[in-house]
């Protein structure tokens, strides 16, 4: 539990109530702060570093769960060129086949965070990954638009749950202070993943059949389900329905703000991890390989920027900075892609790096910021929210790329498209933290 949860918890206002939109209060309770921070951050079931499942294995299931169940996002744009060979879809339907995933994303974030409150990281996660088997096994079935459509909205739904899953682990299972850096690395487990995902999946498709390549890769979630409840304690008891609405409040409005950058992150990098791996193969002449290529250098560049980004918010305390800055790289991303050409094909490096550190990797300041405001009893639903207006993004911005580019016949549209949108993001974090910093002031004894 950070600061700003006791802060709200412990010091409400002359009302009775905590400023919901404001956790790090001037108004604090110095002695009842400190007094309840040490009941809890010295509780021996808390800390799990000294038991079986150390800091390290922790985050090595953490961030290998993270990247088992966010892959399926990118390998459907990976796998785009043989969706659109085999399976005879065009460019409007495969925005539409990332829709319906990220719809699905969309849809079950709400619910799968009140279930993640419910029944514990350890078991959520476990389940998330058997919808992972299930979403991959099934799309390495498909046989046209609309089977392949259903079939990856299944295998959105771990995407959905993945992160109140984690998050609840860490909760569980490490003390506040130590958990920026451990939300870093798990995070930096989806650019793993993303990494991996394109450097291997392109090679066995090609070597093996994209179908065949399918099936191994949900395989992976099947071992993944063992290891994480061999190696994650279980440090909770289900909670009833009746004990997980009943939890004190709802979500605090900093997270509405955290839900509304997301819908811009969302749009951003569904649209870049399903249509730049076919646009620099038409616009740039890489090959398929090299393509995937591109995906996994933003993902090699985004695990280490999610660590890093980790560790800088847990220590800035206030997120809208953090994230202004990585609505400001994205921008450049997006920029360098776009001027890239077969001769000058090197930008289209340039931009993936900018991707990794930028909306790749905006996920660990987020889900941080979602972690420490919502409160230990609702995590998951803090981190539904989040994922929500990400879920939101990404349903939208695919299709509307595709469509774009399909109606106008040039990427030139689309891509000025999402720019701006990256450049939107930006100007969002500026106006909460302008309006954070006027609430705090009024709110200041000075004000008073």
């Amino acid at each position: 539990m950070g600061d700003g949860t006791l802060r709200r918890e412990l010091c409400a206002g002359p009302a009775g109530r905590a400023d919901r939109d404001h956790p790090y209060t001037p108004a604090a309770c110095p002695a009842a702060l400190e007094q309840r921070r040490v009941r809890i951050d010295q509780s021996p079931d808390l800390d799990h570093s000294s038991r079986p499942a150390g800091r390290v294995r922790l985050a090595i299931v953490l961030a290998t769960g993270m990247a088992v169940c966010m892959s399926p996002g990118p390998i459907i744009g990976i796998f785009s060129r043989f969706f659109i060979d085999d399976l005879g879809l065009t460019r409007t339907e495969l925005g539409a086949v990332a829709t319906g995933h990220a719809f699905a994303i969309m849809a079950c974030s709400v619910p799968l965070g009140y279930l993640a409150d419910r029944i514990g990281g350890r078991r959520m996660l476990a389940l998330m990954l058997g919808f992972v088997f299930l979403g991959l096994g099934t799309m390495s079935l498909s046989w046209g638009l609309w089977s392949l459509f259903v079939f990856g909205m299944i295998a959105g739904v771990p995407a959905a749950g993945g992160n109140s899953a984690t998050n609840g682990i860490i909760v569980e299972n490490v003390r506040a202070g130590s958990r920026g850096w451990i939300t870093g690395i798990k995070q930096s487990g989806v650019q793993i993943g993303v990494f991996a995902a394109g450097a291997v999946l392109p090679v066995a498709a090609e070597l093996l059949g994209w179908r065949q390549a399918l099936v191994l890769a949900s395989l992976v979630a099947v071992v993944l389900i063992v290891v994480t409840l061999l190696v994650i304690p279980t440090t909770s008891r289900p909670r009833s329905l009746q004990q997980v609405i009943g939890s004190r409040g709802g979500v605090p409005r900093a997270v509405w703000w955290l839900s509304a950058y997301g819908v811009t992150m969302g749009i951003g990098v569904g649209v870049y991890h399903a249509f730049v791996p076919l646009y620099v193969q038409e616009e740039v002449g890489m090959s398929v390989g090299l393509a995937g290529s591109v995906i996994a250098a933003s993902g090699a560049t985004g695990a280490v920027a999610r660590i890093v980004w980790g560790r800088i918010a847990e220590r800035a305390g206030d997120p809208a900075l953090s994230l202004a800055s990585i609505g400001v790289l994205s921008v450049g991303s997006i920029a360098l892609t776009w001027m890239a050409s077969p001769t000058v094909s090197l930008l289209v490096w340039g931009g993936a790096v900018l991707m990794g550190v930028g909306a790749g990797a905006w996920m660990s300041v987020g889900m941080f910021a979602a972690l420490t405001l919502a409160g230990p009893q609702r995590i998951g639903r803090g981190t539904a929210f989040v994922m929500l207006g990400f879920g939101m993004g990404l349903t939208v911005g695919p299709v509307l790329f595709g469509w774009a580019v399909d109606t106008s016949g040039s990427y030139d549209p689309a891509l000025a498209a999402t720019l701006l949108n990256f450049a939107a993001s930006v100007v969002l974090m500026l106006v909460w933290k302008v309006l954070r910093n006027r609430s705090t002031a009024l709110s200041s004894p000075a004000a008073g």
